[in-house]
């Protein structure tokens, strides 16, 4: 144990454990078990999982033994009476036990609607904040808690809208993404056939850190990239362009012929299908020291240029039928943070933009999500002094800092096919910072 991890492990931290990534060949575990709040499972539920080709134990297993569950799925989604509530609590009590490190938990409930009773909604708003603190109580074990909100004509009439979030959740892939909920709304997307055609992505601030990461792993998964930066970024983005065989692209998304630029690009590419609003910057200070021009700098970058971009690119029709749109919020956005109204102001304002313009853009069938990462392990955090970067790795359920790919690999899920019924929302990558809601 480091000197570092002793004092904090003095001060009531547990030491963080080693956190599972995907490395290309543990993407799903290997068994999963599925409980469920009434006496039946549901059959949907059950044949989704067997599509993932996972072990399924259905409830109790008399030979499972302590640490041998890589999963847990619980079926929430009939509820019957009060008695659920200790249902739920009798479930999690009784099987936490075998749940290995590095543990997937996904919760599957009913979306609050009209159509359900008072009872009902007010069972699924319990499961969130039961979902949110059981996270915080198995982090310390790498483990992640989520929950999946869908109605009860999309279970039945479209359970393969399931199939992608639950597959994202119970991976590798999630390993920062903990006490989340996706919400399953969008009944228009239809997925677009993309036979012989490589699809274009643009993401900005591609040059280093988060959105490099995030370049190279479009790139992985078969985009052609095409990196945005400055001018005075303009070597390190060649440079990861190089490595990714994408393309450089200088411009400055605050300009105003930022639209025009990109859309007389995409002219060349037949179209974007992936647009990432990635660039941004922070220029701190408490709002009676700061300068006009640094709030009106980090509007015009963080949030602005998003939407002034966007605007352009769908009334010229540069965005294709099937397109994804991913922007980049941040967890201050959320929680707010001192000395950086500016910063919080954008990063909040992207959350209402993505919710508010989601139902107009399903008609055009392009989704539309933002991911908030949280304490990401970059060049910038290095700077920070020593106790409030050590303080900000701990302060997650996971108790540790996440990386590039963690953001990465969420960006590449709203990009997917998988995260076809998802649109409007914003998921955290920040391992369930306890900053924020």
């Amino acid at each position: 144990m480091s000197v570092t991890d002793k004092v904090f492990s003095l001060l009531g931290f547990p030491k963080p454990a080693l956190l599972k990534r995907y490395n290309g060949h543990n993407n799903l575990p290997n068994n999963v078990l599925v409980l469920n709040t009434a006496k039946k499972n549901n059959k949907n539920i059950n044949q989704l999982l067997t599509k993932l080709r996972l072990n399924i134990i259905i409830n109790k297993d008399d030979r499972l033994i302590e640490k041998s569950v890589e999963s847990l799925v619980i079926d929430a989604t009939n509820y019957q009476d009060e008695n659920n509530y200790h249902t739920i609590y009798k479930l999690i009590h009784e099987n936490l036990k075998y749940l290995s490190t590095n543990a997937r938990i996904v919760l599957i409930a009913k979306s609050s609607q009209k159509s359900l009773s008072v009872e009902e909604n007010t069972f699924s708003q319990a499961l969130v904040g039961f979902s949110k603190s059981l996270a915080k109580e198995v982090g310390r074990k790498g483990s992640t808690v989520n929950i999946i909100f869908t109605s009860t004509n999309k279970i039945t009439e479209n359970p393969n809208a399931l199939l992608g979030p639950l597959s994202f959740l119970l991976s590798a892939k999630s390993t920062f993404v903990s006490g989340q909920i996706f919400s399953i709304n969008s009944n228009n997307i239809k997925i677009e056939a993309t036979i012989n055609k490589q699809k274009t992505a643009i993401v900005t601030g591609a040059a280093q850190g988060i959105g490099a990461a995030i370049a190279e792993k479009l790139s992985s998964e078969g985009y052609l990239v095409i990196g945005v930066d400055i001018e005075p970024m303009k070597a390190a983005l060649t440079s990861t362009m190089e490595k990714i065989q994408g393309k450089a692209f200088i411009l400055d998304v605050s300009d105003n012929s930022a639209g025009e630029q990109l859309v007389q690009l995409g002219k060349k590419h037949n179209g974007f299908d992936l647009i990432v609003h990635n660039a941004g910057i922070t220029r701190d200070k408490t709002i009676g020291n700061m300068p006009e021009h640094w709030w009106q700098q980090t509007l015009n970058i963080n949030l602005l240029s998003v939407m002034h971009i966007n605007k352009e690119l769908l009334n010229r029709n540069s965005i294709n039928s099937g397109g994804r749109i991913v922007c980049l919020s941040s967890m201050n956005g959320i929680a707010g943070q001192g000395g950086q109204t500016n910063y919080a102001c954008s990063k909040a304002g992207i959350i209402g933009y993505v919710s508010s313009i989601s139902a107009e853009l399903s008609t055009r069938n392009i989704t539309i999500n933002a991911v908030a990462p949280g304490f990401i392990e970059t060049k910038m955090t290095t700077k920070m002094p020593f106790m409030l970067r050590e303080m900000g790795r701990r302060m997650s359920a996971l108790n540790q800092g996440g990386l590039p790919i963690d953001v990465a690999e969420t960006v590449a899920f709203f990009a997917s096919d998988n995260a076809y019924a998802i649109s409007g929302q914003t998921v955290r990558v920040c391992g369930l910072n306890i900053i924020g809601a």
